[in-house]
């Protein structure tokens, strides 16, 4: 996975658990869902517009499901979009309005806080983090804070730490592979939610 994949799936943990997670003050009265404060959370990142393919990639989501998701938003005078130079759909521009931007909440905890950084943090530093977010989320799902997402930790396929010790420690046997902590999915379209049944050997 390149290094760029990887901020990817940082970024899109952190926001979830951005959203959902205690805060640090007292909680914010924006009134909006958890999947749409997400939205605006990754367009305030930036002072600059996004590819809605590079959105949806940020939001662990497909471009038809962010399209969805940043339609209502559209509608409320929150986010805008324009076509690309192309006219294909993945391609079309999404910012925040200024509306939009007076709305995005404050970072309220430790994963908002940490969202402009990611950036910044090198190739190590980002994949220990990764493994904390990820274990982060896991918890939060099985506390029913935020919605079960398809992410390897939920999946039936999912055998951790199978193979201890190694750089791939983890086993998924949808594809019968060992696979490392770089690897480890927070949106799976192969995703089946359970727990493995006994494996041999």
């Amino acid at each position: 996975m390149t290094l760029e994949a990887q901020a990817q799936k940082l970024v899109a943990g952190l926001v979830r658990v951005a959203v959902m997670a205690p805060t640090d003050g007292p909680e914010p009265e924006h009134g909006l869902p958890p999947a749409h404060r997400q939205v605006l959370l990754l367009l305030g990142r930036r002072d600059r517009e996004f590819r809605l393919s590079d959105l949806a990639a940020e939001l662990g989501s497909t471009v038809a499901a962010t399209m969805a998701l940043v339609s209502p938003l559209i509608a409320e005078g929150l986010v805008e979009m324009r076509p690309a130079p192309s006219y294909a759909a993945r391609d079309m521009r999404v910012a925040a309005t200024e509306r939009g931007l007076a709305t995005t909440p404050a970072p309220q905890n430790w994963a908002a806080s940490l969202l402009g950084h990611v950036e910044d943090l090198d190739d190590k530093t980002q994949a220990r983090l990764l493994r904390l977010v990820t274990a982060r989320i896991g918890l939060l799902q099985q506390q029913g804070s935020i919605p079960v997402t398809k992410m390897c930790l939920s999946c039936r396929f999912f055998d951790g730490y199978r193979h201890p010790g190694t750089d791939n420690p983890h086993h998924c046997w949808f594809v019968d592979a060992p696979f490392g902590y770089r690897e480890l999915r927070l949106h799976c379209p192969d995703h089946i939610a359970g727990h493995l049944p006994p494996q041999s050997g």
